[in-house]
């Protein structure tokens, strides 16, 4: 997990884009007013989906 806040997430965007991607680096973006976000890649997003599903069936 990586924490950056929000004008070092734009200003390097395609680097933390690519690190999700290809590194499936979760990302906590820090912003003003606890505004704060998550980014991370698609197939991270759908596996942990998945998990969550799976887990509510049971």
């Amino acid at each position: 997990m990586i924490a950056a806040s929000s004008s070092e997430f734009l200003k390097e965007f395609t680097i933390y884009a690519d690190r999700a991607q290809d590194e499936q680096e979760v990302i906590f973006v820090q912003r003003a007013n606890d505004k704060n976000i998550v980014v991370m890649s698609m197939d991270t997003y759908n596996e942990m989906n998945k998990k969550i599903y799976q887990s509510s069936k049971r």
